[in-house]
């Protein structure tokens, strides 16, 4: 799903045609300062990568990065991330703000967010960073959604699964349960105890009750053919 930001262009109208003139005039430098630093960072990125071929091999890209450029190590792997996007997306990167160009290079954008600002940077609209993170904050959202949503129906399908058995079983030992009343009682028997279950409110106080008496009667019977003592 493709996100779509529209923005209303400025309202110049409270202004007279002189201010708004010098404001369009002053938006327009700002812009291509911004872009013309943006292209510095991507060239910085791109010399950052050609010195690392030289001095990988040695394990001293990281020592060179900090002790004779001056920077840290997290902040020239953002340089050649950057120059890496801007190598793969062409020239459009460098209209975009530092800011978003780097929000893009970021191995977590989501590609349609990406094509979607760097195409409109193609056609001369250039998105505000503002937006840009808006607009990969609500895909980021939109995926653990869908994520999640997939991660669920995954889990109820496993337990599903894990059911099967036992579901058989259980109805197994119920088909089994119901042949062994029926030749014990007889039809009518097993009727009269169904419907007697029917009718009883709390069935498992009957059960209960059932097995007391049952209880007892076996009891007594034992006491009737006891041996008598001599």
């Amino acid at each position: 799903m493709t996100l779509t930001v529209i923005l209303d262009p400025f309202d110049y109208s409270v202004f007279d045609a002189d201010t708004a003139s010098n404001l369009r005039s002053q938006a327009t430098r700002i812009r291509k300062r911004i872009g013309k630093a943006t292209q510095d960072l991507i060239d910085i990125g791109r010399d950052l990568l050609a010195a690392k071929k030289n001095l990988v091999d040695h394990g001293a890209f990281i020592d060179w990065v900090e002790t004779e450029v001056g920077i840290v190590r997290r902040t020239a792997q953002a340089y050649m991330a950057l120059a890496k996007f801007a190598d793969d997306n062409g020239a459009a990167i460098a209209l975009l703000p530092p800011t978003t160009a780097h929000r893009l290079a970021a191995k977590s954008a989501p590609p349609e967010i990406v094509s979607e600002v760097v195409s409109k940077a193609l056609s001369g609209q250039v998105l505000p960073d503002r937006a840009v993170a808006e607009m990969i904050l609500a895909a980021k959202s939109q995926k653990e959604r869908t994520f999640d949503h997939y991660r669920k129906c995954c889990e109820l399908q496993e337990e599903q699964q894990e059911a099967g058995p036992a579901r058989q079983n259980r109805e197994k030992r119920t088909s089994e349960a119901a042949e062994m009343l029926l030749k014990s009682l007889g039809a009518d028997g097993v009727a009269l105890v169904i419907k007697v279950f029917a009718e009883e409110e709390w069935p498992w106080g009957l059960l209960s009750e059932l097995r007391q008496k049952i209880l007892l009667r076996k009891r007594g019977a034992d006491c009737r053919t006891a041996p008598t003592p001599q």
